[in-house]
């Protein structure tokens, strides 16, 4: 066993006793009393606090010391049904997400295409594409990070290059002024581990397990992909809920007894 993991297991075991000196919702010493304590540098302290993070014990927030999470609370729905709801601020596309407002001021830049970015929009790899980054949660708390993307001919010298795209936002400004409505949506679901630049966003460690949704914006009247939205979630607050598994005509029950065993293939 590593040094790290000696201090994940220590740290471990203080979470799970009973009493535990760190209960759910306090915070971990910080860092200077915990690498003087375990007699490390700061780097094995890092990860050791990584392991327990990916673990879904603790979110690593600041130098103050890392929240303590309880791994028994059981993650929150993300709805990804085939929906859409609307409020005074627009489309809803996650019910539960449909009061989280703005953590930071959002930003936007032109950047070449990554490939795929380009195959969401059926552009050309390293063409000009309008990114708009945003974070929101609720009550202020960074949960989700939100990009999108938009192909240069459509958003070049217009309103969606600016800070504020109106009431409802870019979709609005797609179907209502620039022609485009009604627009249809094809959703993707994925997962990756967190950058750097991602776990600070939303506050957790780098290669916290990342729930990524994205969701690809149709032209109602040219039928080419005119934006596309890709948002990410931390993978231990979250899980994707949808309708209940139904059975086709292959599977009414009663069912006839399997007469096959499902076996590796000879080598």
């Amino acid at each position: 066993m590593t040094r790290y993991e000696e201090i994940a297991a220590e740290l471990r075991r203080r979470l799970d006793a009973d009493p535990t000196p760190y209960p759910v919702g306090s915070r971990l010493p910080g860092h200077s009393q915990l690498t003087a304590e375990f007699s490390v540098g700061r780097g094995v302290l890092t990860e050791a606090l990584g392991l327990l993070a990916l673990e879904g014990r603790i979110r690593i927030t600041d130098r103050s010391g890392a929240l303590v999470l309880d791994p028994a609370a059981p993650p929150q729905p993300v709805d990804v049904g085939g929906q859409v709801r609307r409020n005074e601020l627009g489309y809803i596309f996650n019910a539960a997400a449909g009061h989280w407002r703005l953590t930071v001021p959002p930003t936007r830049r032109w950047l070449p295409a990554p490939p795929h970015i380009a195959r969401l929009l059926d552009v050309p790899i390293a063409s000009d594409v309008l990114e708009r980054h945003r974070i929101v949660g609720p009550d202020g708390h960074p949960a989700q990070i939100a990009d999108s993307y938009l192909p240069a001919d459509l958003a070049r010298g217009t309103i969606l290059e600016a800070a504020s795209t109106g009431p409802g936002g870019i979709y609005d400004r797609l179907e209502h002024d620039f022609g485009h409505g009604p627009l249809t949506w094809h959703p993707r679901i994925g997962a990756a581990a967190a950058t750097p630049d991602q776990a600070r966003d939303l506050g957790v460690s780098r290669g916290t397990p990342l729930l990524v949704l994205t969701r690809i914006s149709i032209s109602g009247t040219s039928g080419r992909p005119v934006e596309a939205t890709i948002t990410y979630l931390d993978g231990h607050r979250f899980a994707v809920t949808g309708q209940s598994i139904t059975r086709d005509d292959t599977a009414v029950w009663p069912t006839t007894p399997a007469t096959a065993e499902n076996r590796p293939a000879a080598l």
